[in-house]
């Protein structure tokens, strides 16, 4: 036997010794603290799936424990200001803005644009966002068309395009 056989026998001896005390123990410690977390007082689950039904409209379903508290997506526990989950993306000739912001009233949105950016925010008592996207272009603010059905936003803008001017640029 050389020594790198040696060297090789007591790494996967050391390997095994991991796995077989180690790790249980690790595994062990993991369980106990899930455990406490789940029957923890107050801890609260919440989130929402986006879905397009059969007739194309988008849909959400809410799901986890937090009964009739649902501000955890428009504000933080510590009545800080988060974000909307947003996505926006440049096809056919169209930028289009989309934003996630179930619960509210189409009302309380507020949207202000520039050529290079969109702000939506909301500001009531139970929720409050705010987001600020960059445009992947320029884009024609007056063009903007802003639809609200099922908690998505969605923000279709025609993108400008720069004026081409041809100049005389001198060699020197």
């Amino acid at each position: 036997m050389t020594d790198y056989d040696d060297n090789m026998n007591d790494m996967w001896a050391d390997f095994g010794r991991l796995f077989e005390n180690d790790f249980e123990d690790m595994n062990r410690r993991l369980n106990r603290m899930f455990d406490s977390l789940k029957s923890a007082p107050g801890v609260k689950t919440y989130g929402y799936t986006m879905y397009q039904g059969p007739d194309g409209v988008p849909h959400y379903q809410e799901f986890g424990n937090t009964s009739g508290d649902r501000g955890l997506i428009g504000s933080t526990p510590f009545g800080m200001i988060a974000e909307p989950l947003t996505d926006v993306v440049e096809d056919n000739g169209v930028v289009r803005a989309t934003a996630e912001i179930p619960g509210v009233d189409k009302k309380d949105i507020k949207l202000d644009g520039t050529a290079n950016s969109l702000t939506i925010s909301v500001d009531t008592p139970k929720r409050k966002f705010t987001k600020t996207l960059a445009m992947p272009c320029d884009v024609d603010i007056a063009s903007a068309k802003a639809t609200y059905n099922n908690g998505i936003l969605e923000v279709e803008l025609k993108p400008v395009k720069p004026a081409e001017i041809t100049r005389h640029i001198e060699v020197q």
